[in-house]
């Protein structure tokens, strides 16, 4: 029963400060960035700890416990303890992302894919899925290029084999997708693949890649907004969906130096900086003329944001302002951070709760509803070290 405490604590919590935030709209206080990355990093240590193997998917408010680990995002949480662990010279989280890497290479399916959904020891592996094994590449190699061991290199290679036998002549991946739409998010795993041939120098990882990105962008209108950003029919593109699109476009501008790349990351931006600028927060769901929507029912509108897209979109919008200068692509990333930081509970007892970040704000939103994703955490320890360099900072972190 002692979860029942914590559930309305933060349930009361979130709501008082939806009320501060909305009336009395004085200057944020938080705390300083280092902090703010150690206390998110020690909650991703539980995470890792609490797991078997990989790191746990979320800790569950309305369970009291934390879940299974989960495949897609332990790939992508390996850079992240890599990143920390360099500088600060903590050997704890290099060996935990090297045993990450190991447990993802013992669960990776027979035909190379990442399974969907969380992983359970007792019911084994599931089927697979397209943008999963794209976010286990980026685990596979991280850890390869730390180590220079060929076994991670291998596994990064058969990941990608999957990816490019299972794609259309249009540079569609239309087969083991979430709910069986495309997506265009999935130029995350077409940026993996970029960097999967800048290591291997194979020509089809390129090809493929162009191939979807080249699609992306087909997908996107006049206003900057994408077709098929969604992840569920029927409904809108969310800002963690569409921060994912924004992203592997953006890292792939970086590989490929193609500017149509770049060109559609900041119309998107541009139109997304234009709510920012209105003083309001920057909501969940979003239809083709930029106009936001509850998920379910229209009276939801405007009552919760996706911390976890605002926090991707800072790290987007820090990249864009390091490569076009533009100080508004900077000023919204600080301001996106800091709202992060200031529903981030540093000193809650309970494990599953301090430091790590809900999806949702208040966390009753139909995103991850009632709970801590650890994606949320990994992108917050990003954006976080992002901006520790960005600003010259040179404390370990």
């Amino acid at each position: 029963m002692n979860h029942l405490f914590y559930l309305i604590k933060e349930l009361t919590g979130d709501n008082w400060k939806r009320l501060k935030y909305t009336f009395l709209p004085f200057p944020i206080k938080v705390k300083d960035d280092y902090i703010h990355l150690e206390r998110v990093m020690q909650w991703l240590k539980a995470a890792y700890e609490t797991s078997q193997g990989g790191v746990s998917s979320h800790y569950s408010l309305l369970k009291g416990k934390w879940l299974n680990p989960f495949p897609e995002t332990t790939g992508y949480i390996i850079p992240t303890f890599f990143d920390y662990s360099n500088p600060t010279r903590d050997r704890y989280y290099r060996d935990a992302a090297i045993q990450m890497t190991d447990w993802l290479c013992s669960v990776q399916l027979d035909n190379g894919a990442c399974m969907q959904g969380s992983y359970d020891s007792q019911k084994g592996k599931n089927k697979p899925l397209i943008f999963n094994t794209g976010q286990n590449i980026f685990g596979f190699l991280r850890t390869y290029r730390e180590t220079k061991e060929k076994k991670y290199l291998d596994c990064a290679v058969k990941a990608g084999d999957f990816l490019t036998v299972n794609i259309d002549e249009e540079g569609v991946w239309n087969r083991y997708l979430h709910y069986n739409i495309p997506h265009t998010y999935n130029s995350r795993t077409s940026w993996a693949l970029l960097e999967l041939h800048s290591i291997t120098g194979d020509e089809k990882y390129e090809k493929v890649a162009a191939a979807n990105l080249d699609w992306v962008i087909q997908q996107q209108h006049e206003n900057g907004w994408f077709e098929h950003a969604n992840f569920k029919p029927n409904e809108y593109p969310n800002t963690h969906g569409i921060a994912y699109t924004l992203r592997g476009l953006l890292e792939s501008y970086f590989i490929t130096k193609k500017q149509a790349y770049l060109d559609a990351v900041t119309l998107t931006s541009e139109s997304l900086l234009k709510k920012i600028e209105t003083g309001h927060p920057l909501y969940t769901f979003w239809d083709r003329n930029w106009q936001n929507h509850g998920k379910y029912f229209p009276f939801l509108k405007g009552r919760y944001i996706c911390l976890t897209g605002n926090i991707q979109l800072s790290i987007i919008w820090m990249k864009l302002f390091l490569k076009i200068g533009d100080k508004r692509f900077l000023a919204a990333a600080n301001r996106l951070i800091d709202e992060v930081k200031a529903r981030q509970n540093l000193t809650c007892k309970n494990p599953g709760i301090r430091g790590g970040i809900k999806g949702a704000f208040p966390i009753i939103g139909s995103y991850s509803f009632l709970k801590y994703p650890n994606w949320a955490a990994k992108f917050f320890a990003d954006a976080l070290m992002i901006r520790i360099h960005a600003s010259g900072g040179s404390e370990p972190f």
